[in-house]
């Protein structure tokens, strides 16, 4: 079988899995999924016999498609990232490191259409971090990407030594108009300044709580 009949069978299955059932008469998910499938081909450039293509990548539509596709936000970064991930480690290319898909509304790009934009420049890793004010290990700071989700378990970007922490605790997403923090039904709850929150818009210097452990959400200048 040939490298591009395996990027096709591969990306048919994922994501009838990921999207039919969810979006059966949308436009803009499963062909947003081809879009990075085909945009990552056409990146990857070989380096010292290795296939190498970028890690990250910008998906910009209409302020309309983006209001209707909002609600599913990090499903949908979440989805297209593991499929670029799969997929990578299907047909041997390597990526830069973790892949991170980020859904943006931009004024001008008409209904219906979709730009990617690999390595976006306003990608908004390390712009804002959470710092450890209480927990293990002390001080530590942790870089946020565009989508960062926190837990006990080993897969979330930000791990937490916490026995009070849930596996899957909570997320939060950063774009150009800031970053949301999401409770992931988690156990104990989680808290911003105080307060129990379901979904939180935050703000720098905002104080977090995980079961036991205390963070302080800033914005790097």
């Amino acid at each position: 079988m040939s490298l591009f009949a395996k990027i096709e069978e591969f990306c048919a299955g994922f994501i009838e899995r990921a999207f039919a059932k969810t979006f059966p008469s949308d436009l803009e998910p499963a062909q947003i999924a081809r879009k990075l499938v085909s945009t990552m081909q056409s990146q990857a450039q070989t380096d010292d016999g290795r296939l190498c293509a970028p890690n990250a990548y910008g998906v910009a539509v209409s302020p309309d498609d983006y209001a209707r596709l909002a609600e599913h936000r990090e499903y949908l970064q979440r989805a297209w990232a593991d499929l670029l991930r799969e997929l990578a480690e299907k047909v041997g290319i390597v990526l830069d490191g973790r892949p991170e898909v980020t859904l943006a509304p931009r004024d001008g790009v008409p209904p219906g259409a979709i730009v990617i934009e690999p390595n976006p420049q306003e990608t908004l890793a390390a712009r804002f971090v959470l710092r450890t004010m209480k927990g293990v290990p002390p001080d530590r700071v942790y870089r946020l990407a565009a989508q960062a989700r926190i837990g006990r378990n080993d897969d979330n970007e930000v791990v937490l030594l916490d026995a009070s922490v849930s596996r899957a605790h909570a997320s939060i997403a950063t774009g150009a108009d800031g970053a949301v923090l999401t409770d992931l039904d988690s156990t104990n709850g989680t808290f911003v300044n105080g307060r129990r929150i379901a979904k939180q818009t935050l703000r720098d210097g905002d104080e977090l709580r995980f079961g036991n452990t205390v963070m302080r959400f800033e914005r790097e200048t």
